[in-house]
């Protein structure tokens, strides 16, 4: 079977999750699977087209180049399904994080999904709540196929003393980290203004990851100012040093303000790390399958007082010391999602 992925293999500074999930697909699977690119997607005939994040270009601050690239992706969705491709969406989110152009994304809903021949959700909620925003979802092939773990991508956290050592970080300190991108919706501001209100000389904040936005990025600086438990470092974080950064945490806090399911909170267990979430989308389920002892959930605002009950919880759980992330091996993935797309193509040829 022909793949075509948007992405696969060379999204090499974002998220490995595509390359990791293709990458057992051609290990486990007859699948052959290639990356996007115009001429591939213009003159070669594919089986199955793979998308993942439709959806990005409505974020484009630009109106004008939001139009033509949505127009641009549109059309070559039409073309490759004039020539027999089946379009697999995997609904990672149901809508973009930032939507500055409402009407557009009115018209892109409304001609994209038509044209979707088969859907992966990463959760049964996320399924539920995909139904229920895109009703006409429900005629069209789908599966649930968990989100893998990252621990092939990765190498092995650094000891934590070692870790700490490397990052300036008292061994007695008592450290909560955030890391990965931050954008408006994932609420590091409120977690600065969360910890500032904690009233514990051993406890200390990182906050690691790139903002989207100067303006974001001088609003992160401000609210940790003057708090010399706090440190920030601004900016893309290397594979390499995030096993520094996660090997030297005691808790990793993701405040996010909306969530349907997080790779991040799956990045931290891959480090064996527990994690503080809010009780929003697919973080019950995840709870339920690995366990209370790696994530904890809350509800409402992000306080001092959650803060302080996560860190109790993540210093006193009793916890193996690796995440039982058995169920989210990526072979097994891989074989799930080929189910998927040999059910789509029987449907097109019934």
């Amino acid at each position: 079977m022909n793949v075509l992925a948007w992405p696969a293999f060379e999204n090499k500074t974002g998220n490995p999750y595509t390359r990791l999930l293709y990458e057992a697909m051609e290990a486990e699977t007859d699948a052959q699977v290639e990356d996007i690119t115009l001429w591939r997607a213009l003159t070669e005939s594919h089986d199955i087209w793979h998308v993942h994040w439709p959806d990005d270009f409505l974020s484009y601050p630009s109106l004008p180049k939001a139009m033509t690239y949505v127009a641009a992706e549109l059309a070559l969705f039409a073309w490759a399904r004039a020539r027999g491709a089946r379009l697999v969406w995997t609904v990672h989110d149901l809508g973009p994080h930032e939507s500055p152009h409402p009407g557009l994304e009115r018209v892109f809903w409304r001609l994209f999904l038509p044209m979707v021949d088969g859907v992966l959700t990463l959760s049964e909620g996320a399924a539920q709540k995909a139904l229920q925003r895109f009703p006409t979802l429900r005629s069209v092939p789908r599966a649930v196929v968990p989100h893998g773990h990252y621990r092939p991508a990765y190498p092995d956290p650094v000891p934590r003393s070692e870790a700490r050592r490397a990052l300036g970080v008292p061994p007695q300190a008592r450290l909560v980290a955030y890391v990965g991108r931050i954008r408006p919706y994932k609420n590091v501001g409120r977690l600065l203004r969360a910890f500032r209100g904690w009233d514990d000389d051993t406890a200390r904040l990182l906050v690691a990851g790139n903002p989207v936005s100067a303006t974001l990025r001088d609003e992160i600086r401000g609210g940790a100012a003057g708090d010399d438990r706090i440190r920030t470092d601004l900016r893309f974080i290397e594979p390499e040093e995030l096993t520094t950064v996660l090997g030297a945490a005691d808790l990793v806090v993701l405040p996010y303000g909306h969530i349907l399911q997080s790779g991040t909170a799956l990045l931290a267990l891959s480090f064996d790390r527990p994690v503080l979430v809010p009780s929003r989308g697919a973080m019950g389920e995840l709870q339920a399958e690995v366990g209370a002892a790696w994530v904890r959930t809350y509800e409402g605002t992000l306080t001092a007082n959650t803060l302080a009950a996560a860190m109790e919880w993540a210093n006193a759980a009793h916890r193996p010391a690796r995440a039982p992330l058995g169920d989210r091996a990526w072979p097994r993935l891989a074989r799930q999602t080929e189910q998927l797309y040999h059910r789509v193509r029987r449907r097109a040829h019934a």
